[in-house]
């Protein structure tokens, strides 16, 4: 079949699977993907910020890992010791994440750390700007450290936004939806921008790095706007949990 042909069938799929969906959930039964889980304002919204975000991720830890193995010639150990940094940062900022929600409110928490991811992002620009081809990949640690504790805020906020109207009995369902679109929006990023540092390698890879930065920094200053657009959840004096504004 011609490609052009793959194509058209698309809409048609689409179309087919909504229908599908649609009748099974009208019948009783629990689709693979209910509609009405798509109706949930909660569900819209977060996942128009969490599957940019997950591409940016997926990006960034290609074309960290490449940079620094291709660029640096670090080697496998050397890539796996430059991320660390991010790695414990990112720990850091998943523990802190329910006392920052509780306090702050989680829309807030995700403006502000995925303007810090731009930030960290935008220091690994700066590093690489000014000291390649000579980096050594320790001078990464400020920034990846600042981008990290930002993922790992955002990440848990948009989880548990991404959940809030869900109804119990399809936790499970929704739970599955939300990792489907990690999982797509990772390789997406991998594809996307991992093509496009690829195509700009052969002008240099400091050069291709700094450009897939650059894009990962503008989509996440992208989701610090939109997360004004998210519900409220955060908790109210005496509660132990959290509250709900819509």
């Amino acid at each position: 079949m011609p490609p052009w042909s793959w194509g058209a069938l698309v809409p048609v799929l689409a179309a087919a699977t909504v229908v599908v969906e649609r009748r099974a959930e009208a019948a009783g039964r629990v689709p693979l993907l209910p509609p009405s889980l798509l109706r949930l304002r909660s569900m819209r919204r977060g996942f128009a910020m969490h599957l940019p975000f997950m591409l940016a991720y997926g990006a960034f830890m290609f074309v960290f890992a490449l940079t620094v193995q291709t660029g640096l010639h670090s080697g496998v150990l050397g890539g796996g010791l430059a991320v660390l940094p991010l790695a414990v940062a990112y720990f850091a900022g998943s523990l802190a994440a329910p006392r920052a929600i509780a306090r702050f409110d989680a829309r807030r928490v995700v403006a502000v750390a995925a303007v810090a991811v731009a930030l960290g992002l935008l220091v690994l620009v700066l590093v690489t700007v000014t000291t390649w081809p000579h980096t050594d990949y320790w001078a990464f640690t400020p920034g990846l450290v600042v981008a990290g504790a930002g993922q790992a805020l955002v990440f848990a906020c948009l989880f548990r936004l991404i959940l809030l109207d869900v109804p119990e009995h399809l936790v499970g369902v929704g739970g599955g939806v939300v990792t489907t679109v990690q999982q797509s929006g990772l390789a997406l990023g991998v594809a996307t921008l991992g093509t496009l540092f690829v195509g700009l390698e052969r002008t240099g890879v400091g050069t291709a790095f700094v450009v897939s930065l650059a894009v990962q920094a503008a989509i996440m200053l992208a989701i610090a706007a939109g997360s004004l657009t998210l519900p409220h959840l955060h908790a109210r004096p005496g509660q132990t949990g959290v509250a709900v504004d819509v």
